[in-house]
């Protein structure tokens, strides 16, 4: 019997997800343990990451366009490689925006956003694994997108919060402007890893 071939759209979808907790696991290292002087060198390998998320997504759409067959609806898996390329390229803009902004030292709650956006990325990935066999699996995926969606919601207490902060104690406007598009930013990570699971979810429902 032939071997089913590996790299089908589902694995694809996991190779996708694979490249966001990378990146995601990069910006918590490089937050944690902050070095201003390394930023050009950190910019350039998240950009490596970012750059085959590109390839992976490419990879996908032009496999969309060549096959008449797909295992679901074509827009749902467009979809899903579109918002899970869109948590990529947020986490750079992250990245990007520190270099911009020419921060010198990392605020506490920029570390606990990191934390929350791996913790997300890595969800997903357990969900993207066991997308292949969704109908089995989909008590497991369940509770893998509650959870993303719970940390969403922590990430909105946490943006509340440090807002607060910044806007009563910081007077200087160049940081303030600065940290608060970084926290946007950063919220915007959680909220785009949400709609991926929202994204998985709306398939599994149409397909169970």
């Amino acid at each position: 019997m032939a071997r089913k071939e590996k790299n089908d759209y589902f694995q694809m979808i996991e190779e996708q997800v694979a490249h966001a907790r990378d990146a995601a696991r990069l910006l918590n290292e490089i937050l944690t343990d902050f070095r201003p002087n390394e930023l050009p060198a950190n910019r350039a390998r998240m950009h490596e990451i970012e750059h085959g998320a590109d390839i992976k997504k490419h990879d996908m759409m032009e496999k969309l366009i060549r096959e008449f067959i797909t295992p679901i609806e074509r827009e749902d898996l467009r979809d899903m490689s579109e918002e899970i390329d869109t948590v990529t390229d947020l986490i750079e803009d992250v990245l990007n925006k520190i270099y911009i902004y020419n921060v010198a030292k990392m605020r506490p709650e920029a570390l606990e956003f990191a934390a929350l956006i791996l913790r997300s990325c890595d969800d997903l990935v357990a969900i993207a694994q066991r997308l292949g066999d969704f109908r089995k699996n989909r008590e497991e995926i369940g509770h893998g997108i509650v959870e993303v969606n719970r940390l969403e919601e922590d990430g909105d207490r946490l943006y509340i919060e440090c807002m607060a902060r910044l806007f009563r104690s910081e007077r200087e406007f160049a940081p303030l402007m600065a940290w608060h598009d970084l926290f946007s930013c950063l919220e915007q990570c959680l909220d785009t890893c949400e709609h991926v699971a929202n994204v998985f979810e709306g398939v599994i429902l149409k397909n169970i």
